[in-house]
C-alpha cells in the first residue's frame, strides 16, 4: 500500500498558461491643497491617544503623507 504524501502537482500539460494581457497601472491619487490643510488641521486638533491613527485609517492615508504635508 502506498500513501501519497504530496498532492498531485500540476504539470506543463495540466497547468494553464498565464494571461499575457498587461494589467493597467493604477492611477495615483492627487490631493488638493485645501484637503491637505483640512487633514493637517484635523490631526492637530486630535487630543486623545489613537485619534490621529483613526483619522488616517478613515481617510485611507499613511502617516508619512501627514508628516510631509506638515512641512
Amino acid at each position: 500500500m502506498t500513501t501519497e504524501i504530496y498532492p498531485a502537482r500540476p504539470t506543463l500539460e495540466t497547468s494553464t498558461a498565464p494571461d499575457p494581457e498587461v494589467m493597467e497601472r493604477p492611477q495615483r491619487r492627487r490631493f488638493t491643497a485645501e484637503y491637505k490643510m483640512s487633514i493637517v488641521r484635523h490631526a492637530d486638533a486630535c487630543t486623545r491617544k489613537g485619534e490621529v491613527g483613526a483619522l488616517l485609517r478613515r481617510e485611507g492615508l499613511y502617516a508619512s503623507a501627514l508628516t510631509e504635508w506638515r512641512q
